[in-house]
């Protein structure tokens, strides 16, 4: 027990440090400039969906746009801050999961902080949109082990108004309310309900209050504008397990946690959890896509930890190291280009001034944060990665992409 408490206090002190790094170099990354300017759009008025063509659901969105309706323009560093609050809240959760599964306190503290710098190191470090489908996930299976049925699918709506994704948990969701308080009709009725209310909000909001055309606001969902080029990326081996390492890593640990896949029900339903949350990696296989499997693998590990295997605690340390070595060698490898983004910004400014409106393609988008820079193409394309202006748009748009 004494090397618990020292390894949850030299992993506490890691954790604040990659957090301190993380954010002092932290850079704007590809995705980010959608999401955030996004929420920056929606603290000015602008309506998702009417205003801004997007294929995303909203709810990290109209979160982040809270940070601009109190900070007049925040800083890249504090909206990623935020998400860490996000991410803090989210494991927060796991820890009283864990509590809940009967852990002793300090082993609970261990498996959370392994949660933390494994969600930071599989790209929770820069902006995404799965850390706050992780975030929902965990509240909903709290709420469900809390028999707060209802409340639980709104949770779990949240997730998937997070990202669509989020659908996929659904399904183990509903057996696992099954497998641990049985079939009662009363249960998942309030589980079904709270899973749709959610949706009715939504569509009462965008289609009555908004104005949406339905059939606008399906095409953009289901990914219409979803740019063809980022779907045909070619899926290798190396960039599958490139993806996939801090998750291959995690296996590890799961795999001295003394589980038995198929000891009982409920392992079995977390087993399909981990893999219908696989579906996405047809689309692509990027590091953050795996985090819709954390909730499952570490609840698993939670539910079938056993202290008296020691080999659990050596291995775990073994993987913490591989898992934080690889997020410091990454910050250290990528510190010097906010510097170089603020460069450019600078540069950029001389010829087009801070709000002006600039179609920013591809690697430049960061433009948008980093100069206030106003998308005049909202409505028709959004904020979309792999859009291509041809010469005819060059002439109606002013378009950096040089």
């Amino acid at each position: 027990m004494r090397l618990l408490k020292f390894s949850n206090f030299l992993w506490g002190f890691v954790l604040a440090l990659l957090l301190v790094l993380s954010i002092a170099y932290s850079f704007i990354s590809t995705d980010a400039p959608y999401y955030l300017s996004m929420a920056r759009d929606v603290s000015r008025g602008y309506a998702p969906y009417k205003d801004i063509f997007t294929s995303y659901t909203p709810v990290m969105m109209y979160l982040n746009s809270l940070v601009h309706y109190f900070i007049d323009t925040p800083s890249y560093k504090l909206l990623l801050t935020f998400q860490y609050f996000v991410i803090t809240i989210g494991v927060v959760f796991f820890y009283q999961i864990c509590r809940k599964e009967e852990l002793e306190r300090n082993l609970s503290i261990f498996l959370s902080l392994l949660l933390f710098i494994a969600i930071l190191s599989s790209d929770g470090s820069y902006i995404n949109l799965e850390v706050y489908v992780l975030l929902f996930t965990f509240i909903a299976y709290y709420l469900l082990i809390k028999k707060k049925f209802f409340w639980c699918g709104v949770f779990l709506a949240l997730g998937f108004f997070s990202k669509q994704y989020g659908v996929f948990n659904f399904l183990p969701f509903f057996l696992l309310i099954i497998a641990y308080h049985g079939s009662h009709r009363s249960y998942l009725g309030k589980f079904i309900l709270g899973g749709v209310l959610p949706l009715l909000v939504f569509l009462a909001y965008f289609v009555i209050i908004e104005q949406v055309e339905f059939t606008d606001l399906v095409l953009q969902l289901t990914g219409s504008g979803y740019d063809d080029e980022m779907i045909e990326l070619e899926t290798t081996w190396f960039r599958f397990l490139a993806g996939s390492k801090i998750f291959l890593l995690l296996l590890v640990p799961l795999f001295f946690s003394g589980i038995k896949p198929f000891r009982n029900n409920i392992d079995i339903i977390l087993i399909i959890g981990i893999l219908v949350n696989f579906l996405p990696l047809y689309i692509q296989t990027v590091s953050h896509y795996f985090l819709l499997t954390f909730p499952y693998v570490f609840i698993l590990m939670a539910r079938n930890l056993n202290l008296s295997n020691k080999r659990f605690l050596v291995m775990s340390n073994l993987i913490l190291i591989l898992i934080a070595g690889l997020l410091f060698t990454r910050i250290y490898k990528y510190r010097d280009v906010y510097s170089e983004q603020l460069k450019l910004a600078i540069e950029t400014r001389k010829q087009y001034p801070v709000g002006s409106d600039v179609f920013l393609y591809k690697h430049f988008r960061f433009l948008y944060i980093l100069n206030d820079y106003r998308n005049p193409v909202l409505e028709e394309i959004g904020y979309r990665y792999g859009f291509e202006p041809d010469d005819e748009f060059k002439k109606r748009y002013k378009v950096l992409s040089r």
